[in-house]
Formats: structure tokens, sequence, C-alpha cells
């Protein structure tokens, strides 16, 4: 009963977490002379930033200088450095925010003093020179990222448990509506039988198989890895 009620409580906060965004339209790409403000949000950490793709469309399509661009057309960037768009937010949030800037811009110009750091993280978007050999492009519908997130909690199942099984009996439904809590950060979309292949695959009584660790080294405009297996600990491959 304590492990449930501290698994529900873990949930929770887990659900309840946010960042701050500031995300500025690509100067290249904005007619205005002047900067164009940024749009401001609260963002979920569990959320994925291409669901933003249509409403960031909207507010910069006055300032775009390709009007027949789409909001699947949209890619955002880190300091020059296209993010990957099937990583949560709050992911992304981690890898790069602890990052040493590359160039002052991004940390000043906000009325902060020396030393200190902006509060929101700020991220430029794109619609159009698409990053073809870095990110997988994205559809109008959305199921390209939607098979994204799935294949990905597979994977999560899978290491965590030794198998799929649990996300794998989910119909197709159930995976929509998964999906959909996830976009809107609240599980009133998943079914019961949702809900319980979730509780299966975060089950504390289960121990967890071996799993691979990734460390990620970060520096202006690359991103490398190392990964190793946890009983081994030391890496067995690096990834440039």
């Amino acid at each position: 009963m304590e492990n449930q009620t501290s698994l529900v409580a873990l949930q929770r906060s887990v659900w309840a977490g946010r960042i701050p965004l500031e995300i500025a339209l690509a100067p290249s790409e904005s007619r205005s002379y002047d900067k164009t403000d940024p749009y401001l949000i609260s963002y979920p950490r569990l959320s994925y930033l291409p669901s933003l793709l249509p409403r960031l469309r909207a507010f910069f399509s006055p300032y775009l200088i390709e009007p027949n661009s789409q909001h699947h057309d949209g890619w955002f960037a880190f300091e020059g450095v296209p993010l990957k768009w099937h990583y949560p937010v709050g992911l992304l949030f981690d890898l790069y925010a602890g990052a040493d800037p590359a160039t002052k811009s991004s940390v000043r110009g906000d009325g902060s003093h020396e030393g200190e750091s902006p509060l929101a993280w700020r991220l430029t978007v794109h619609f159009s020179d698409w990053p073809a050999e870095e990110l997988v492009r994205l559809d109008p519908d959305g199921m390209v990222m939607n098979d994204a997130f799935i294949n990905s909690v597979k994977e999560a199942d899978f290491l965590r448990n030794g198998t799929a099984k649990g996300i794998m009996s989910l119909s197709k439904e159930d995976s929509a509506g998964l999906w959909k809590s996830v976009e809107d950060t609240h599980l009133k979309h998943s079914s019961p039988a949702t809900i319980t292949a979730l509780s299966k695959c975060a089950n504390p009584n289960i121990p967890a198989t071996t799993t691979r660790r990734a460390v990620f080294f970060i520096e202006s405009g690359t991103v490398s890895t190392a990964s190793f297996d946890s009983n081994i600990e030391r890496p067995f491959k690096s990834v440039n």
C-alpha cells in the first residue's frame, strides 16, 4: 500500500513538472527589421516540442518570409543545435541547459546580472531549411510523432521489465489515448486499461533488468554520447 501511494505521488509530481520557454523566430526567416516578440509559455516537461508548432506557426505567421510554410515544417534549435523532436522537452532541457552558452547573446539581454541565467529556456524555431541529416521529417497529421512516442514507451517497458507485453497489449484506441494524455499532460484521456498497463510498467516490486545508460557530452554545436552496461559500468560504444 505504501509503495502504491509513493508511486501515485511520484506520478503526480512527474506529470506536474513544467519548464518556462522563450521561443523566438529565427531572424533569417523574419520579415521584421526589429526582433519579433518571443512566444512565452510554461510547458510540461513530459510534452514534446512539435505539439507547440501549430500555435507557433499561427503566432509568427505575420512575420514569416515564407508564408506558405506549414506547421509541420517547423523545427527547434538551441545554440544552433537542432533539437531531437522525439525527446521530451524535460529531457532536452536537462541535456542542454547546463551547457555553457556558445554566445553571450543567448544568456544576456534580459536585464540579468553577471553570472545569472535567464528564467526561461531560450529556443529558436525555424519553418524552413529542415536539417534532414539530423532530424526525421514530421507529417501534417502528427502520426510520425505518435509512432515515435509509442515506440519509445515500448523500449522503456522492455528495458524496465525485460518484456514489452504491457504496452503491446494496449489497443489502438488505448495507445492513442495515452499519446493524447501526454499532449495534454492529463491522464483523463487514458482508459483504465492504459493506466493499468502503465502501472505494471512502473511496478516497484519487479526487479529492474540490466539496462544501458547513456552519458551525454555537450559542447557548442555538437553532442556526443557514451553508452555503457549498468552491470559492467564501462563504455562500450561512443557516437559523435
